[in-house]
């Protein structure tokens, strides 16, 4: 062979060569077709795979599934062994298998808590200590209930105080200066304006401190439910299975049956009221006010009130 015919076949394989290398370069959609000779064309492929790729298939399915499993699985992975709250602003859901439940928090971040004695599924009977804050002798008698045994069938429920700022300041009111005990949505009406001692609120149930026990009463449904005030001394009388049991609790505290609290009052937005209204959907469950005496109970009085809470329980 001459050579001028070797030559141009040199050429021609020159040339070839490098038309290869052109077409496997990084504008080539031939993938990963490689020889072991040309190591960097390997590494030139991945970019020309992801693009094409990636967009097509991600945004398709991702947004399709993870919106729809999240908010689902996460919150009830998430539940506390005691309560459940539901989300922020909403009401708890309550166990009430559980020996203590948070029931809520006051305006100053004050915990209201209920506490469970005795038999659970028994007659379940509930003490509020304090609703207005300035009238907290009935803490005695719920500090004397935690150390008594609880007779058999009686599922006692107490809670020391619905109104802790007030009880704290010792005033009537809660921190923003309204009377729970005109807050229930049961015949809510517009009393006052901050300042006064009646100011019943913006609205039905307008305190956390109300809203709290609102919830915790709904769904504890007691049997019975007993609050404490100052400073009367006596308890109102009633009819039926509601006057025969304030009438023995009245016998076992030596408390009078009378009426109450004339001269100026007004009555609207009242918790036992509320109470017994929710309560008497579904039962003939009982809800009053004891007007304790003023000042501090002597022990004979603590423990006749203490007494008198677990005979009605037992009674019914």
């Amino acid at each position: 062979m001459s050579s001028n015919v070797l030559s141009g076949t040199r050429v021609l394989v020159a040339a070839a060569v490098l038309l290869l290398a052109a077409c496997a370069g990084p504008d080539s959609s031939l993938g990963g077709a490689t020889s072991a000779s040309t190591p960097p064309i390997a590494s030139t492929t991945i970019p020309a795979t992801v693009p094409a790729t990636v967009p097509a298939t991600v945004p398709a399915t991702v947004p399709a599934t993870v919106p729809i499993t999240v908010p689902i699985t996460v919150p009830a992975a998430a539940a506390p062994a005691t309560s459940v709250v539901l989300a922020e602003g909403a009401l708890a859901v309550f166990d009430f298998a559980a020996t203590q439940l948070a029931v809520g928090t006051s305006i100053e971040g004050r915990p209201i808590t209920a506490d469970r004695y005795g038999t659970p599924g028994g007659r379940r009977v509930l003490v509020i200590g304090v609703i207005h804050g300035d009238e907290d002798a009935g803490v005695a008698i719920i500090d004397e209930l935690r150390e008594r045994d609880v007779p058999d069938g009686v599922e006692l429920w107490v809670i020391e105080s619905m109104n802790p700022d007030g009880q704290a300041a010792q005033n009537r009111q809660n921190a923003n200066q309204v009377d729970l005990n005109r807050n229930f949505p049961h015949k809510w009406g517009v009393i006052g304006e901050p300042g006064n001692s009646q100011y019943a609120g913006t609205g039905p149930a307008s305190e956390p401190e109300t809203q709290a026990m609102v919830n915790l009463i709904t769904q504890l449904r007691p049997d019975i439910a007993v609050w404490y005030h100052q400073d009367a001394n006596l308890i109102i009388p009633s009819t039926g299975r509601d006057g025969r049991i304030r009438a023995r609790y009245a016998e076992l505290t030596a408390l009078p049956l009378a009426d109450c609290c004339g001269g100026g009052g007004v009555y609207t937005g009242i918790a036992a009221s509320w109470a017994k209204n929710e309560l008497q959907k579904d039962s003939d469950a009982v809800a009053f006010i004891v007007e304790l005496p003023g000042g501090v109970l002597s022990t004979q009085q603590v423990n006749a009130h203490a007494n008198a809470v677990l005979t009605i329980g037992i009674e019914g």
